[in-house]
């Protein structure tokens, strides 16, 4: 079993009235308090958001040139993988 950490850390928004009342509803639903249904979505957003840019990459020109010259070529042309594609199943039908 995995050691859950500490909360320690305070965190604080100030909300408008209809703002809260949406959360609170939302909160609700997924029956869960306002405050742990706030804290999962920041969580998975901020999650997201992070993967997402992780993803991302810079190429220098020359790098950019190769990829470029490489995506230009002429696919190589698997004859067995060729042969699956072109195969018809029976719920094609």
């Amino acid at each position: 079993m995995a050691l859950r950490e500490r909360k320690s850390e305070k965190f604080d928004i100030r909300l408008s009235a209809s703002e809260q009342q949406l959360i609170n509803s939302a909160a609700r639903l997924k029956r869960t308090t306002p405050t742990n249904f706030i804290r999962a979505q920041a969580l998975a957003a901020a999650e997201q958001l992070v993967q997402n840019e992780q993803m991302r990459f810079i190429l220098t020109t020359e790098q950019w040139d190769q990829m470029d010259r490489i995506f230009a070529e002429a696919p190589n042309v698997l004859p067995n993988l060729l042969s699956v594609i072109k195969e018809t199943d029976d719920w094609d039908d």
